[in-house]
């Protein structure tokens, strides 16, 4: 029963639609191309209730591939079962597209029709809708000195637990590696921390 006075708490909320028309156009303006990989039609708009940096729920939105996203809400709602901390999760759409300001914000993101990191004219698996970058900021990516985003570098110590951290053989990579995702932070050549991606 609740007390009088008191607020029911919202259901968390998992589903996965087509894109509506609005956000479709701002995909076709910012983050698809012709000579894409895949076209927008091939992506779902996922819904998913995540818990923030204030202990908060909130939903957000994620673009991803339709083979893809019955998986991601099952990996999701696992992490926020878990008590895992995003702190936003809103379509890259609002960054203009842009990867550099995207992560800056600390704003976990999927769909982009774009290279891969420091290797142009390779489609990095976010173009076909199978990459999830997750806490960018908190988890940055790393190739010898450099580091995006820049202010990720205070994060760069991965023994320590900070809000959103990625950790190697922590509950997020086992959720995602069980269900045959790679994880960036193994990689040798660099180290991508906040990537998963399904090829």
């Amino acid at each position: 029963m609740i007390a009088l006075g008191a607020v029911a708490a919202e259901p968390p909320v998992f589903k996965s639609e087509p894109i509506p028309a609005p956000l479709l156009d701002r995909i076709r303006h910012t983050t698809w191309h012709p000579g894409c990989p895949v076209g927008p039609e091939a992506l779902s708009q996922l819904t998913l209730t995540y818990l923030d940096f204030n202990g908060s729920q909130r939903a957000g939105t994620l673009i991803v591939n339709k083979a893809l996203a019955a998986e991601v809400i099952r990996i999701f709602r696992d992490l926020l079962d878990h008590g895992f901390q995003i702190e936003r999760m809103v379509p890259i759409e609002d960054y203009g597209g842009n990867d550099d300001a995207s992560m800056a914000a600390n704003n976990t993101s999927a769909f982009n029709c774009r290279d891969v990191t420091g290797r142009p004219g390779v489609f990095s698996n976010h173009s076909w809708g199978r990459a999830i970058d997750i806490n960018p900021l908190t988890n940055p990516y790393v190739k010898g000195d450099k580091v995006l985003p820049p202010e990720g570098r205070r994060y760069l110590d991965r023994t320590k637990a900070f809000k959103g951290s990625i950790l190697a053989d922590g509950f997020v990579v086992r959720e995602f590696e069980s269900a045959g995702w790679t994880w960036g932070g193994r990689w040798r050549d660099r180290q991508d921390y906040q990537h998963f991606e399904k090829p």
